[in-house]
């Protein structure tokens, strides 16, 4: 009987998916109408990468095509054996001293080592008081609307939606989760300032933030093991860290572009470097115990509520279990909610032939990014930043 109605909410669950991506649009739509007021004098673009060249350069080739309002600085952060170190065409490149430690490793590390130059930077005043910092990752490339959407609003940190390029057909339906997640989950709790995930690929930090919120986790944790660092997940750490000081948030309906997994292995990687990087935040208790609920109940409700719901399908064909005749139209009506919620955001973001096929191949995908957080899983910790292949 618990197992029977613990089946059906499952089913019903699109209801308040429904609910809650309408309220996400909500709070959003009341976020947007708060513009600012005084305009940022400079806009300091910066990629992080690992000998990645041509995909950096291509990025800020685009960047700097949009002629936008704002002066514009690009900022390529490398490590100091990158053998391509002469060939990025930046502003600025940024060579990551061997020597520099912090409580970070990888591509957090670099990110810290900016941040404290920019800081140096200010107090020189060798950049503006008031700028923006636009960061991407070198698999990503913010649009210029995203861009004017940042100078607009007036939140001190800007989150874009994920628009994953097609490259391939079973790359691009596994990335079809994330522009599902960024229109039902990240519309909502970031808006309200009360975040779930972010995205590392397009955030735009004011100056304020960017001078007082930092990498370090002795801020937020005292539990974490002697000699333990952040390798994943640092733009959700980031994120968390900036709304627990108060900081304003808002998730721009704006695209990113961004370049999925190539091959399927790729794709286990990539999950399970996230999967991971979000265990050791909550096993550390590295942000807020309100942060690692919500992220915990975003996480791995959702992969229960796939287990749940497909098993509770098997064993009612089974006749197993039983669904009350007065509940089975609302779960067919559940159904078709289901499929036209993630019609309509897909399509909005990739366009109405990605938004049918999206709908109608929805447990295709869904199966495939269970599986690959299951095998990134069972695989175990990574202990390091795993890159993947990429292309734009």
């Amino acid at each position: 009987m618990i197992f029977d109605a613990l089946v059906l909410a499952t089913w019903l669950s699109p209801f308040f998916y429904l609910c809650m991506t309408i309220t996400g649009k909500i709070y959003r739509y009341k976020k947007a109408r708060n513009k600012r007021i005084i305009q940022p004098e400079l806009i300091i673009f910066q990629i992080p990468t690992i000998g990645n060249v041509d995909l950096v350069n291509q990025t800020f080739r685009i960047v700097k095509s949009y002629n936008l309002p704002v002066k514009l600085r690009t900022w390529v952060l490398i490590e100091e054996d990158d053998p391509y170190r002469d060939s990025y065409q930046a502003d600025e490149v940024v060579v990551i001293p061997s020597v520099f430690e912090c409580e970070d490793l990888y591509k957090s590390r670099a990110l810290e080592y900016a941040r404290i130059r920019r800081v140096q930077m200010l107090r020189d005043t060798s950049i503006p008081e008031n700028y923006l910092l636009l960061q991407a990752d070198d698999d990503a490339t913010p649009t210029k609307d995203f861009i004017l959407d940042c100078l607009k609003v007036n939140a001190d940190i800007v989150v874009g939606s994920m628009r994953p390029i097609p490259v391939g057909f079973w790359s691009t339906i596994l990335d079809y989760e994330r522009s599902i997640a960024c229109g039902m989950f990240c519309n909502l709790f970031t808006n309200i300032d009360k975040p779930v995930w972010a995205h590392g690929e397009g955030l735009c930090i004011s100056s304020g933030v960017d001078q007082k919120v930092n990498y370090e986790i002795s801020e937020m944790s005292k539990s974490f093991p002697k000699g333990f660092k952040l390798v994943c997940s640092e733009d959700l750490f980031y994120l968390h860290k900036a709304a627990y000081k108060g900081f304003t948030l808002y998730n721009s309906e704006k695209s990113i572009y961004i370049a999925p997994p190539l091959f399927f292995k790729d794709g286990v990687k990539q999950r399970r470097r996230w999967i991971w990087g979000h265990i050791n935040i909550l096993r550390y208790k590295l942000i807020p115990r309100n942060s690692r609920i919500r992220l915990a109940l975003a996480e791995f409700t959702g992969l229960a509520i796939y287990f749940i719901a497909t098993f509770g399908t098997m064993l009612h064909s089974a006749t197993l279990i039983v669904i009350p005749k007065q509940f089975q139209s609302a779960t067919w009506t559940s159904l078709l909610v289901w499929l036209g919620l993630r019609g309509y955001i897909i399509g909005k973001s990739m366009g109405w032939k990605h938004g049918v096929f999206g709908a109608l191949a929805s447990y295709v995908t869904v199966t495939l990014n269970f599986l690959v957080h299951l095998i990134g899983f069972l695989k175990g910790d990574p202990k390091r930043f795993e890159v993947i292949e990429k292309r734009l």
